[in-house]
């Protein structure tokens, strides 16, 4: 049973059942949105015999998985450091935890008592979810963070001779450890985390090597860390390969050869197999003020972005160039969802990898059924992700709820 006196351990259980309750309700709320799609769809005459396919596939509750995983590690990594004190934790720690459980509890409440009727669309319900989720998961992330700082700096410093400490570490392991310690296993849970750079050594056990392998392949992983007041960056920093870091170093410099004519890409330094195509690029669709701007994403940008690390994966430059959180993704697809997700306009404008490219509106909304016949039997090139109004251009049987986009785009120069 637990101890009563360990208040925050009773409340960071608590809060983990809230990211259950959580994820339960955002994937009741993801089938019902498909359900009336469907309805929808075939009220207006959409033909039985076609198959519905939904690109939004891959937005599905893994980001809450990751917020109750990056809390998990957090407690873990306290009291590991700390032990049963950071258990019992302070009235600063209980305090805003126990906000954090209210907050998110009352975004579940009020979704499920007042969504059926309300006006907003369900894609706006699930964003309302996801986002209460991503907060409270960064906050409760950091308050744990800062109430192992605050313990950490109350422990008495060791001034026994160096002739003691000597000896102390010869010591059986059952007379070294003091008795109110006590330590807990790393989670093997894929974590995203943001911890404090000034213990370097713990931090390098956020990143797990390993994580259960999953048929979906596009959001393989998502690590945040965090920055000092100094500058330097913590571990799990972007660790990225050398190669990547010329790159990024110098804007001109092109893709070496194993990249751009090898069968199957790799890096020359680190000899990572990088998982590109030769002339395949990601288009992303961005609203601006209402107007709906086109990026293409060259593989440059995720040659920069790779990390030379046991574990592999690409870490957002963009997300670096910010100087306070390193975003690490454990693949491609990973990489490019989250640019698309989570950064503005104006950053994407700053990325000399990243270039946008201005189409012809006419041909692309008012010749739809053209433009795919004149592919007709020719394999697809495009894949849509997200939601929105915009149908896949090479897929008529796709559909798109929101007002942005990403799709894969294949030169047809080779380039």
């Amino acid at each position: 049973p637990a101890d009563p006196a360990h208040v925050v351990q009773a409340l960071v259980h608590t809060l983990l059942d809230v990211f259950d309750a959580t994820r339960d309700l955002y994937n009741t709320l993801k089938n019902k949105e498909k359900r009336d799609l469907e309805n929808s769809l075939r009220s207006r005459g959409y033909p039985d015999s076609r198959k519905i396919e939904y690109v939004d596939e891959t937005a599905s509750d893994e980001g809450i998985v990751l917020d109750k995983a990056a809390v998990r590690k957090q407690f873990e990594i306290g009291l590991s450091d700390v032990g049963d004190l950071f258990a019992i934790g302070d009235v600063v720690s209980q305090t805003a935890l126990q906000s954090q459980i209210i907050t998110l509890q009352s975004v579940i409440i009020t979704t499920f008592l007042y969504g059926p009727t309300s006006p907003d669309p369900i894609s706006r319900q699930l964003r309302n979810i996801s986002d209460a989720s991503r907060a409270a998961g960064i906050a409760s992330v950091d308050i744990l963070a800062d109430q192992r700082q605050r313990q950490l700096a109350l422990r008495p410093i060791d001034r026994s001779p160096p002739a003691a400490r000597a000896s102390a570490q010869h010591a059986p392991p059952y007379l070294s450890i003091p008795p109110p310690f006590s330590t807990a296993a790393s989670s093997t849970e894929l974590n995203r985390s943001r911890l404090e750079s000034k213990n370097t050594a713990k931090t390098a056990t956020v990143t797990v090597v390993e994580r259960p392998k999953t048929k979906r392949t596009d959001t393989e992983s998502t690590t945040f860390s965090s920055i000092s007041s100094s500058g330097a960056k913590s571990v799990p920093q972007a660790s990225y390969c050398r190669y990547a870091v010329d790159l990024q170093k110098d804007a001109t410099r092109p893709l070496a050869s194993s990249i751009t004519d090898a069968i199957e890409p790799y890096c020359p330094h680190c000899r990572r197999i990088l998982n590109l195509e030769p002339g395949k690029s990601w288009e992303i669709f961005k609203s601006d003020d209402g107007l709906e701007r086109l990026y293409r994403m060259q593989n440059r940008f995720v040659v920069k972005c790779h990390r030379n690390s046991v574990d592999g994966g690409y870490c957002c430059v963009l997300c670096s160039k910010r100087g306070n959180v390193d975003t690490i993704c454990g693949d491609v697809k990973a990489l490019v969802r989250h640019v698309w997700m989570d950064h503005e306009v104006s950053e994407l404008d700053a990325e000399g990898d990243i270039v946008e490219v201005v189409e012809d509106v006419r041909r692309r909304r008012d010749s739809l059924m053209s433009f795919t016949e004149a592919r007709g039997s020719i394999e697809r090139r495009s894949t849509s992700v997200g939601h929105g109004t915009r149908k896949s251009w090479g897929r008529p049987d796709v559909f798109d709820e929101r007002g942005e986009s990403v799709r894969i785009w294949c030169a047809r120069d080779g380039r």
